[in-house]
Parts: structure tokens; sequence; C-alpha cells
């Protein structure tokens, strides 16, 4: 596998995204073309190199990979005072736009190298908790060429609630800036989720059932930090609109949805949410929308000890959709 780093202009106009594209060893070696180009998009308050170990296995099955920082996050910060903030002005768009950007840029890479058209690689795109809203608002505006869509970790919360949200985040903006960090809004978004586990050791336990996990990721200093009610209102706006079924219509009906994620999730409701997810995604007229829930898994089943069946099943899903 090799891994080549790629950085472009955020959407954001002033930000440098960082992004990560692994390749297979048989299309290095230029014997083959990809089986296809996944991209990842990462979940909040994490960074890209998480995902090496699912990108590695990825390349293993012949799929190219690549995810970039999101604004806010990872190495796309120019200093660690900008972990946790994105813009409340017109952050769903930044964040769209600079996903769309990577997916151009790395369709170019692999199609100079395997000399064919970008549009003759198939393309899918797999987002978790954060980044699986992301991904529903992207389908509803970039579906063209998306050949299939795995949405981990993700919920389906109530439209009002979001709006209700979003009207707060913008209060403290107003009268302390969007940078500032509010322990009320934090403890109504992802602070919640902590709360939701019988006997934690920690405030992050709802992430793993594997403490290694949850410790490697108190450990790394890309990790956790709180959110700025700027990045509460840009993720509220990507709540909003992926959980909107007027522009869930606008699928294009024969995309194929994948939806997994942990029986323990509290961002899923423990499953409520997401059976929330997948019919409302039914109903909106996309023929193909399948769901799996792993039994005692919370929130990053890529991450939990059953990540290989995760692994398996993703490929397994592909392979039936003729990828």
């Amino acid at each position: 596998m090799k891994t080549t780093t790629l950085t472009y202009p955020s959407r954001d106009g002033r930000s440098t995204v960082r992004a990560l594209l692994w390749e297979p060893a048989t299309v290095v070696a230029g014997s083959e073309a990809p089986r296809g180009l996944i991209q990842l998009v990462h979940g909040m308050a994490e960074h890209v190199e998480r995902y090496a170990p699912f990108a590695a296995y990825l390349c293993e099955q012949g799929f190219a990979v690549c995810a970039n920082d999101h604004v806010g996050h990872g190495k796309t910060v120019s200093s660690a005072d900008e972990l946790g903030h994105m813009p409340l002005e017109a952050g769903e768009d930044v964040l769209i736009a600079d996903v769309h950007t990577l997916r151009k840029a790395a369709l170019e890479v692999l199609a100079k190298q395997a000399d064919m058209r970008p549009s003759n690689i198939p393309y899918i795109i797999f987002g978790h908790s954060m980044g699986s809203f992301i991904a529903r608002v992207y389908i509803t505006r970039h579906a063209l060429g998306v050949r299939a869509a795995v949405l981990c970790g993700t919920g389906q919360q109530p439209r009002a609630l979001t709006q209700a949200g979003k009207t707060l985040t913008r209060l403290f903006a107003r009268t302390r800036g969007e940078h500032h960090v509010s322990t009320l809004v934090d403890g109504l978004g992802a602070g919640a989720y902590g709360k939701q586990i019988e006997d934690a050791q920690t405030e992050v336990d709802w992430i793993s059932t594997d403490p290694e996990v949850v410790a490697e990721y108190q450990r790394d200093p890309l990790c956790g930090q709180p959110f700025t009610v700027g990045a509460y209102h840009t993720l509220l706006s990507l709540v909003s609109d992926a959980t909107d079924v007027r522009l869930a219509r606008g699928i294009p009906h024969g995309l194929p949805l994948l939806f997994i994620a942990g029986s323990d999730d509290p961002v899923g409701e423990c499953g409520a949410g997401v059976d929330r997810a997948v019919e409302m995604y039914r109903k909106a007229g996309i023929e193909r929308v399948d769901e799996k829930l792993y039994d005692g898994a919370r929130h990053e089943i890529l991450n939990e000890p059953i990540r290989d069946e995760v692994y398996a099943d993703v490929n397994t899903w592909l392979a039936e959709r003729g990828l």
C-alpha cells in the first residue's frame, strides 16, 4: 500500500486542507486499475489517520481510499487553537465543498496512473458519525457518479431540536463570539453521550467497548477537543439537512445505501435513530436501503472488537452491488 499526502485550499478561504490517498500495491505497480475509490469522511473531534487500518484492509481488497481532515480538525488546522472550530456561516458548505474537491483530485490522480477517464473509476462515499451527516448531505448535492454510500454511526435527530440548537448556538455566537465553547451546548451535544453508558470509566466510553481504544483517543492530541458554538452550528446544520425528507427525495432512487451502527451507540439512539433514518430514505423512494446493527457495539464500530466483521460486511455488500 502506498500512502500519499495531498493538500489543497479549503472553501473557507483561509485553511489548507490536508488529505491522504491510500493506493493498493497493484495500482502503484501499474498492473491494474483500482476496483474503485472509497472516500472516507471522518467524524467529530478526530482525524483521518485513525482510519489507516480500515484503509489498509480496503486496499487489500483492491480499492483506493482517500480522506481529508475537515476544517477545525487534524492536520488541516494551522495551530492547536483552531481545533474544534468550524465557521458558523456557511460551515456546512465548506465541509461539503472540501470533500468534493478531494473526490475530484483523487480520481484525477488514479485515472492518470491507470490511463483512463476519472468517471470510469467507481466512486463510493463512506461517512462516519459527523461524516455520515456530511455524506448524507453530499449525496443530495453531488450524487452524479456516486455508485454507493455507506453511512456509519449515524442517527435521525428530530429536526425541531436541531433548529432549536441552531438558534441557541447563533445566540451564543452573537453574544460571546463563534469561537466560544459553551458547556451548555456541549452538554446537550457530544457531552450527553457519555452519560448514557452504565458504569462508564471515562467521559468517552461511548465511542468503544475497548478500553485501549478509549485510552488512545484520550492520549491523541488531535482527538476530543470540545466544539465551539460555531462548529456546533455547522454540525446542527448538517444534521438538519441530512434528516430532511424533502432533500432526500432528490437523491437518485437507484443509489444503494448501507447503514451500519452499534446497537449500543447513543448517537443512533441504540438503533432507534438508525431505523428512522432507514425508513426516511425508503419513504423518499430510494430502492435499496440496507441496515445492520452490531450487537453490543458502541459508536466507533471500526474500532470495536468486531471490526473485522464490519470490514468484511462492507466489502461483501459492495461486491454484491457489483463494486
